[in-house]
């Protein structure tokens, strides 16, 4: 009797760690932050501290919980914040980096709902250079593949990779009723995208369709509002001072990997579209090439060059004059492991402004350069940022 009273004792004590081991929450995050040098913001140098120059600074909570049969919940909370004032990014959101939760089928895939990424960053964004060393991003993140914005509302479904192949696709909802302006299509989102995995080499592609991203009549839609008060993602990413008014964005990607010993070599080319409520639109090509290479073990080279090819049409104030700018970019970095955990940098970026004048300034338009996230545009049509720092996970 003693016996069968110890056994059953020690079966209670035991059941609650083997509910504890099937279900787990990480707490995980980055902290990043270093120092740096623009030659020329609005005609002036500057030496500024920096915060999420590689990867932007983040702390968040992510859950599994085993629910049997190959089903699992799945949920992800993670805000961003600037490590060199300890403010909130991403316009002031609690968890403005990603909030959903959903199921997911080992086997078949996930499926979420809330706060995402998109399609493209999620499968795209890998082969271009802004995707692996954000000092690269292209014009203005014009294709979204170091992820300015994110999407709310957004139902998602990620395929697990099936013979290689991964599928991903997204719809976000405008939360608004069909009777109100434009209805379900003021400030709702979609997208698809694919890739696929054989050995050493990877190829993937993908389509994003924003429909009145920046609306000022519903900013509870699939973008964040009009302003950094109602927690924008969004405006202010654009150029020729129309950062508003934006009917609609289209982003088609692609792009390959290609791993040769120690260095990995890609390529993607994206097409961004923004079609804006004046008439006026605005056109973006994005060739990128880029390289990493293992020097030693803790030492990976990077170098990243990306040429846009811009097309502006109808123009404000010029009678509906069209240009045709174009920007060179050259990014080199090096970045140096001190552990697993913990890593130094240091990264270099030219850019040069070409062909046809590029930004309104007063009545006419000039050619300027502006790297993203360097702290603001060049008065002339070069520009250089170099900046170092140190990064942390936990």
């Amino acid at each position: 009797m003693k016996k069968a009273l110890f056994a059953a004792v020690g079966l209670v004590s035991v059941a609650p760690v083997v509910a504890h081991a099937q279900s787990s929450v990480t707490l995980y995050g980055i902290v990043d932050a270093g120092i740096g040098y623009v030659n020329n913001i609005k005609g002036g140098s500057v030496v500024q501290a920096t915060s999420g120059r590689l990867s932007g600074s983040r702390w968040g909570f992510r859950g599994n919980e085993d629910l049997g049969g190959g089903l699992s919940a799945v949920f992800t909370l993670e805000g961003g914040f600037k490590a060199n004032d300890g403010t909130s990014a991403q316009g002031g959101r609690l968890f403005g980096r990603s909030a959903y939760v959903g199921i997911a089928k080992s086997g078949v895939g996930t499926f979420t709902l809330g706060r995402q990424y998109e399609p493209l960053a999620d499968l795209v964004a890998q082969y271009a250079g802004s995707g692996i060393w954000s000092p690269s991003t292209h014009v203005g993140d014009n294709d979204n593949l170091n992820q300015t914005f994110r999407i709310n509302n957004a139902v998602k479904f990620r395929s697990d990779p099936i013979a290689g192949f991964t599928v991903d696709g997204m719809y976000a909802f405008s939360n608004q009723a069909s009777g109100t302006g434009t209805g379900f299509g003021n400030n709702r989102a979609w997208g698809i995208a694919a890739n696929y995995v054989h050995g050493p080499f990877s190829i993937g592609g993908g389509y994003v369709v924003l429909d009145h991203p920046n609306t000022t009549t519903n900013t509870s839609g699939a973008i964040g509002g009009t302003s950094t008060t109602n927690g924008d993602d969004y405006s202010g990413a654009f150029f020729y001072n129309l950062d508003g008014g934006v009917a609609r964005q289209q982003i088609a990607a692609a792009g390959a990997n290609y791993k040769i010993g120690k260095a990995i070599a890609g390529f993607a080319f994206s097409h961004t579209q923004l079609d804006y409520t004046d008439g006026s639109s605005r056109k973006f090509n994005n060739y990128d090439a880029n390289l990493r290479y293992l020097i030693t073990p803790a030492t990976t080279l990077i170098g990243v060059y990306t040429f846009t090819d811009g097309r502006a049409n109808n123009l404000p104030g010029t009678g509906g004059a069209s240009l045709d700018p174009t920007w060179h970019q050259f990014t080199l970095g090096v970045d140096y492991a001190l552990s697993k955990r913990t890593d130094v940098y240091v990264s270099a970026t030219y850019q040069l402004a070409a062909g046809d004048a590029s930004t309104r300034v007063g009545s006419t338009y000039r050619r300027i350069a502006s790297i993203a996230y360097a702290g603001g545009a060049s008065s002339t049509n070069r520009q250089v940022d170099v900046f170092t720092g140190i990064r942390t996970k936990f």
